[in-house]
Order: C-alpha cells, then sequence, then structure tokens
C-alpha cells in the first residue's frame, strides 16, 4: 500500500514538474516574439528597423533596398513629307491639326510649290499626332528619332542643386564677413557661382523644354511641275538633261566626222595628189601626150 502511495505521488510530483517547464518556455517564448515585434530604433537614415531587419543587422547582413524608378527624358522629332493636292487646304489642315493636339507652329516658309512648318507637339501625344500626320496627304518619307538625355538631365540637376547650395553658404559668409577685403572675395565667388547658377538653369530650362515638346517638320509639296494656281512648271531638269544629251550627239557627231576623214579622206587626197603628179606633174604623162599630137600636127604642115 505504502509503494503505491508513493509511486501515485511520484508521478503527480513528476506531471506537476512537466507542466511548470512547459508553461516556463511557452511564456518566455511569447515574450521573445512579443519584444521582437515591439522592438523598434531609428537607423541612419531616420526610418526604422523592422524585426526582419533587426535580425539582419545583428547577423551582419544589410537588406538591399529596392532601386527607385527614373524617369527617362527623351528628346522626340520627326520629320514628314507628304505630296498635297492644294496649299492652301493643307494649311488649314495642319492649323487645325496643330491645335487639336495642345501644339504651335514655331516657324513657316511656303513658295509656289511648296511649303515646310516646324511645329511643337507634347511629348505625350507625339505618337498620335504624327500617325495623325500621314494622312495630311500622300506620304513619301518619314523619319522619327529620339534622342536619350536622361543622364544629361539629371546630372545637370545635380550640379544645379550643388552649385545653389554653395551660393546660398557664399551669401551667408557674405553677412559675416569682417572687414571689406574679406566682403570682397566673398562677393567675386558668390558672383562666380550666381553665373553658374543662372547658366545651368538656362541648360536645365532648355532641356525641359525640348523633352516637354517633340518637334515635328512637316514638308507638303504639289505634284512635279505643278503650282497652287493649277498651271505647270517648265521642268528645267528635263530640259537641262535635253540640252546635255543633244549637246552630247552633236559633239558625237564631230568626232566620227573627223574619225572617217581621217580613215577614208587622206588616202583619197593622196591618191588624187598621185594622180595630178603622174598626169600634170614631174612625169606629166597627158602633158606629155599633148606636146607629142602638137608636134605632129605642126610636121604635117
Amino acid at each position: 500500500m505504502k509503494k503505491t502511495i508513493l509511486t501515485v505521488l511520484s508521478v503527480m510530483a513528476l506531471v506537476a514538474v512537466t507542466g511548470c517547464s512547459k508553461r516556463s518556455y511557452a511564456k518566455n517564448s511569447g515574450s521573445d516574439s512579443m519584444v521582437l515585434r515591439e522592438y523598434a530604433t531609428e537607423n541612419e537614415s531616420g526610418g526604422v528597423y523592422s524585426d526582419e531587419e533587426y535580425l539582419a543587422d545583428q547577423k551582419g547582413e544589410v537588406p538591399a533596398a529596392a532601386p527607385e524608378p527614373v524617369e527617362r527624358k527623351l528628346i522626340r522629332t520627326g520629320t514628314i513629307r507628304v505630296e498635297v493636292e492644294s496649299l492652301a487646304d493643307t494649311r488649314e489642315s495642319i492649323n487645325s491639326w496643330v491645335s487639336r493636339w495642345n501644339g504651335y507652329i514655331a516657324s513657316s516658309t511656303e513658295g509656289p510649290s511648296s511649303m515646310s512648318c516646324t511645329i511643337r507637339i507634347p511629348s505625350m501625344y507625339f505618337e498620335l499626332a504624327i500617325n495623325e500626320a500621314y494622312g495630311l496627304g500622300k506620304l513619301r518619307s518619314k523619319t522619327i528619332q529620339a534622342q536619350d538625355v536622361t543622364d544629361q538631365y539629371y546630372d545637370l540637376q545635380t550640379r544645379l542643386d550643388t552649385k545653389i547650395i554653395l551660393q546660398e553658404r557664399y551669401q551667408s559668409y557674405l553677412k559675416q564677413a569682417k572687414d571689406i577685403e574679406e566682403l570682397l572675395a566673398v562677393e567675386r565667388k558668390l558672383n562666380d557661382v550666381t553665373s553658374e547658377v543662372e547658366s545651368m538653369k538656362g541648360q536645365l530650362k532648355l532641356l525641359n523644354s525640348q523633352v516637354d515638346y517633340s518637334t515635328i517638320t512637316l514638308e507638303a509639296r504639289l505634284p512635279p511641275n505643278e503650282t497652287e494656281q493649277g498651271f505647270t512648271l517648265p521642268d528645267t531638269k528635263s530640259g537641262f538633261k535635253s540640252f546635255l544629251g543633244t549637246a552630247a550627239s552633236f559633239f558625237n557627231g564631230i568626232m566620227f566626222f573627223l574619225l572617217y576623214l581621217i580613215l577614208f579622206g587622206v588616202p583619197i587626197i593622196l591618191l588624187a595628189a598621185l594622180l595630178w603628179w603622174l598626169c600634170f606633174g614631174k612625169i606629166g604623162l597627158i602633158k606629155k601626150l599633148f606636146k607629142k599630137a602638137n608636134s605632129g600636127s605642126k610636121d604635117k604642115k
């Protein structure tokens, strides 16, 4: 009986100890997890560590930061050449086309049979506008280009920000100048930096203008040899080609004439000279015959 009671007490004590251990481990584990979840501290950039970042930092690992997307800066240009039936109608179509895409005509030139316009269109409408421009006439040629100035733009922006900070610093130094010499030295530096700031602002403004507004050059031309009034212009190009062909034929004829003269004329002239020499020259066969005939007639008399 005593052994049974001792055995029961031993089992109960073992169960109690085991239960206390499990509760203690669970409590400690829960508290550690709570500490990890609630732990936060400012890092060097002024943010806060999460649990995972804190643990990675304790292991000597630095979490990789996601790269920020960079807005591409593109200067887009296009050239379109079309053949049209009327320059007046095309001019009206161009004006309404430019207005529809919130653009403007920067410059234009016009002649008897052609016109050219330089047009600025917001870059967001560039592709739509240039596709619609194909319908202004019979398309002859098109050229589209895009120049990436992203690196140039952001490099200029960074250097400008640096110069502005330097400019502000010189302005603060100017207020703290103790004598005239120091004041003049700071003013010289400030003027140089201010000049550079203004120059960079101008360059940045130009880049922004080129990026924000694309340039489209539109050239419209009437059919060959026609003007707006409808009559046909003389085809000077064809006329010049015809003149050159005629001149070439003339000189070609002269060349062949001289060649024929050399090949056939010279032998004929030599043959005629030989006959003259035989008949009437020093030998003079015919001349001798006439003399004999004359002398014979005199003898008979």
